[in-house]
């Protein structure tokens, strides 16, 4: 059923890269305008080869996106980003054409609580998070200057992680430039990371100006548009799916005034407009895949869940431009280990995989690691003293039945005295064995932090502060590609001590 609400499978990369590069796209615009912008955010030499690459009348490529969150948001971004990087060279390698990856950098977001922290491993194994506020909240990320509280937040998260042996690799990739803006800032950091793959990135608002016709049309259809997603809405529940995209909210066009990104009102008072200054226009959520599927050759589109969720509500919206739907293709999924942490769920007679399903008891795991004899020796305890005690409850209870309740009350304070002596020698015992509870909850922190996914919480700077950013050659060969399981990714230690040990 779910299948029927997309126009490829995941799997049929040659039949949908063959439909995709026969539509004819505004190469000779945009090309000029990404090459100007990846030149000006620091494009590495091969970023701007694919650039120039896009000019051919076969070239495609494979797309992703995200917020611009702070020092790069998530891990999963920098996850979606390698996976559209190695999707690219498997279709190149496929179709016998030039495939480019690409990253939309979505600077006009404005839901600005979910781009503005990150959170770190402290030197003590808990986890720490760090934040900043921006006066101008509820404007477009992309008006947001590197201000003195975006520097203080960057500076206490250093603080907080400690020392690195490839500190300043990263200091090198993360700090801000002069005369860099937000997200300027972050377009750089993923040009410089992802520079010897190629990666080019994009903004919406460089390829506004090549859009007039597509806008117009947008604004044109946009009752129909609105229709289109309310039935599909419904399709959904009646398949049993919960739809993303109301058609109340959804499938909108903004426009600036006085750099004001406002809703429009009356579309078709805006057609006109649109078409001679597109640059003064921009979509909102649900029609941003179709503007960057019109303006670029994309014959695949690297999502996260939610993401291809709330993709089943728009292939009738391609059909109803004249567009043909990419791929939607599931971004790799990793948990990185390093080895050290590896070996100490081992000797706790644990795993990686345990801790990530839920099914590891801490409980459970240190008895099974006391010797048998020291846990025999207190279950013999506990025994003995209901033994020694048993023969004293008939005699109570002769003497007074009300003292029944006394005994019964005596044996458990008894109990209870034991099970604290039991529990102290056991902390002692493990303590001598080089176990603890703490090393466990670290352990838990560091590969399922806040009780959530490593990669939904950590960024990309944890790993690279840990692993040193040759850790993305690791990632480019880590797990098949089309196979779409959780990989744990074991990698190697650094020289001494990584952050969070």
């Amino acid at each position: 059923m779910a299948r029927s609400f997309y126009t490829w499978a995941p799997n049929d990369l040659q039949r949908a890269a063959e439909a995709r590069l026969s539509e004819l796209y505004p190469r000779e615009t945009v090309v000029p305008l990404l090459s100007a912008y990846n030149a000006r955010m620091g494009g590495t030499a091969q970023t701007l080869e694919n650039v120039a690459a896009l000019s051919e009348s076969n070239a495609g490529c494979v797309i992703t996106g995200q917020q611009v969150g702070f020092l790069g948001g998530p891990a999963y971004t920098a996850y979606k980003i390698m996976t559209t990087i190695r999707l690219a060279q498997h279709l190149e390698t496929l179709s016998g054409v030039r495939m480019v990856p690409v990253f939309w950098l979505a600077s006009e977001d404005h839901d600005f609580r979910e781009i503005n922290h990150t959170f770190m491993v402290k030197r003590d194994g808990e986890i720490g998070r760090v934040a900043f506020d921006w006066a101008d909240e509820g404007r477009s990320v992309s008006q947001l200057p590197v201000t003195p509280r975006v520097e203080r937040a960057l500076s206490d998260y250093w603080d907080l992680v400690g020392a690195s042996p490839y500190a300043d690799q990263v200091h090198e990739i993360l700090d801000p430039r002069p005369d860099e803006d937000y997200t300027s800032w972050h377009a750089r950091i993923w040009l410089q990371v992802f520079g010897t793959y190629g990666l080019v990135v994009v903004e919406p608002r460089t390829l506004r100006p090549a859009a007039g016709a597509f806008f117009a049309s947008l604004l044109q259809q946009s009752t129909a548009l609105h229709d289109t997603l309310a039935g599909t809405a419904e399709e959904l529940r009646d398949g049993g799916y919960e739809p993303l995209l109301t058609s109340e909210v959804s499938g909108q066009m903004y426009t600036y005034q006085e750099e004001n990104r406002v809703r429009v009102d009356n579309a078709a008072q805006h057609v006109d407009s649109a078409r001679a200054h597109p640059e003064r226009y921009s979509t909102d959520a649900a029609l941003r895949p179709l503007f960057a599927d019109a303006m670029l050759p994309v014959v695949a589109s690297v999502l996260g869940p939610g993401e291809t969720a709330y993709q089943a509500q728009l292939r009738p919206l391609y059909a109803r431009l004249g567009l043909i739907q990419p791929l939607l293709f599931p971004r790799k999924s990793y948990t990185i280990v390093s080895e050290k942490q590896h070996e100490r769920l081992t000797a706790y007679g644990s795993s990686a995989r345990e801790l990530l399903t839920g099914q590891m008891d801490a409980d459970a795991l240190f008895r099974n690691l006391l010797p048998r004899e020291e846990l025999e020796l207190f279950a013999q305890a506990q025994q003995g003293m209901a033994d020694a005690l048993a023969p004293l409850r008939t005699y109570m209870e002769q003497i007074d039945p009300s003292l029944g309740k006394t005994w019964a009350q005596t044996l458990a304070r008894a109990d209870q005295g034991l099970a604290r002596l039991r529990e102290r020698a056991f902390k002692a015992r493990m303590s001598q064995l080089s176990y603890s509870k703490g090393e466990l909850r670290r352990l838990s922190n560091a590969l399922l932090p806040r009780g959530r996914p490593q990669e939904r919480v950590l960024p990309w700077t944890h790993f690279c502060l840990m692993y040193g950013p040759g850790l993305l050659d690791q990632l480019h060969r880590a797990g098949d590609l089309l196979d779409w399981d959780h990989v744990v990714l074991t990698v190697e230690d650094v020289r001494g001590e990584g952050i969070g040990d």
